[in-house]
């Protein structure tokens, strides 16, 4: 049964979408067929993060006609698989017949996990939500942010979603900001990682890649893999740095 994340913020600006690529490439590299999809209907970037802008199928074809969510599914040259969304202003105006958790279904058996970039904003990701199994927020260390982050758990209170935790981005350390541990306390849902600010990750959004692929030893990549360990109950490896019977030894294991 594949598992569908909705990875939320409630506040934009906080990385959600580079969240997403990454979390889907790390998720991939430890063996677990994902599916990145851009639910944000309003402002989609996942395709364009990916270098990917112009495509011949989007989420809003699938939704809007009688095409499959196959045709919609592009794998980047890194390997990971994108639904992307339409970025023209057209795609605004355009009416809606299907519901995405009924495309989402289509996907079992295709595939392990997909994880949504949903909409900034609380009632902009309510559709998004409503598809998914399970919330991912992802907030940064500072008020505003993570009482946006606390509006989103309770919204996926309300529609029966749970959360499993959240993800510190683009940390510093820095006296005025919120500690991990004072964040925790404050959304009172687990800590998966905390990712670091990092300038690794804006060269390899230059680089229309996933920082865990360009720069997979950086700070940001491997908060990004810790976070994306927790996300399948494994404990966190480095596996670019083991050997090919370690490497075995631990797909096996989590395959049992």
């Amino acid at each position: 049964m594949v598992r569908v994340i909705c990875v939320a913020s409630g506040k934009g600006g906080v990385g959600k979408t580079t969240s997403v690529v990454n979390l889907g490439y790390a998720l991939n590299k430890f063996g677990y067929d994902t599916i990145i999809i851009d639910a944000n209907m309003g402002t989609p970037n996942l395709a364009l993060q990916l270098g990917m802008p112009k495509v011949s199928v989007t989420l809003h074809d699938i939704l809007a006609t009688n095409k499959s969510i196959y045709e919609a599914v592009y794998v980047h040259p890194n390997g990971v698989k994108i639904v992307p969304a339409g970025m023209s202003m057209w795609e605004l105006n355009r009416r809606f017949n299907k519901k995405l958790s009924n495309e989402l279904a289509k996907l079992n058996g295709v595939c392990d996990i997909i994880l949504l970039d949903c909409s900034a904003g609380i009632k902009e990701a309510k559709p998004a939500i409503e598809a998914s199994d399970e919330l991912l927020i992802i907030a940064n260390p500072n008020l505003s942010s993570i009482t946006d982050a606390l509006k989103t758990i309770e919204l996926g209170k309300s529609l029966g979603v749970p959360t499993m935790g959240f993800i510190l981005n683009m940390y510093r350390g820095k006296k005025y900001e919120l500690s991990p541990s004072n964040v925790e306390e404050f959304l009172g849902v687990p800590l998966l990682a905390v990712v670091p600010d990092d300038e690794q990750v804006r060269i390899s959004q230059a680089k229309n890649s996933a920082v865990v692929d360009y720069s997979p030893n950086s700070k940001a990549s491997i908060g990004f893999k810790k976070a994306a360990a927790k996300i399948v109950g494994q404990e966190y490896r480095e596996l670019e740095n083991t050997g090919f019977i370690e490497k075995m030894i631990y797909f096996f294991r989590k395959s049992l």
